[in-house]
């Protein structure tokens, strides 16, 4: 009898165990797809936007960097690849900011001469 009880409690810890497993999974895709998500932006949209979204793009990139870092530390971060992407897109958007800016100097110097 001791030992049915004993095999019932066993049972559900690992029931118990396997939906803590699952839940954690599914936390963790969730996760995976929020990043995923964040890093979907092409090159024709970021020169599409203004200077001031590219600037406020900019940090949002980097503040979501620097998260992706924090999160590699505590071992939350699903998959690595995302601060690659994140790093790439920041690198992006400053160049189009600097070409951006390099066209404004142009065109005053065009309306100089």
């Amino acid at each position: 009898m001791a030992k049915e009880v004993k095999e019932a409690e066993v049972v559900k810890e690992v029931k118990k165990s396997s939906r803590k497993d699952s839940a954690k999974i599914a936390k963790d895709q969730a996760k995976k797809a929020e990043v995923s998500a964040k890093a979907k932006l092409t090159v024709k949209d970021l020169r599409e936007m203004s200077k001031k979204d590219l600037a406020a793009k900019l940090a949002e990139s980097r503040n979501d960097l620097n998260d992706f870092h924090k999160m590699a530390r505590t071992n939350e971060l699903p998959s690595s690849h995302v601060i690659k992407k994140t790093r790439r897109e920041i690198a992006r958007i400053r160049t189009i900011l600097t070409e951006k800016k390099l066209a404004e100097e142009l065109t005053k110097e065009a309306e100089n001469e």
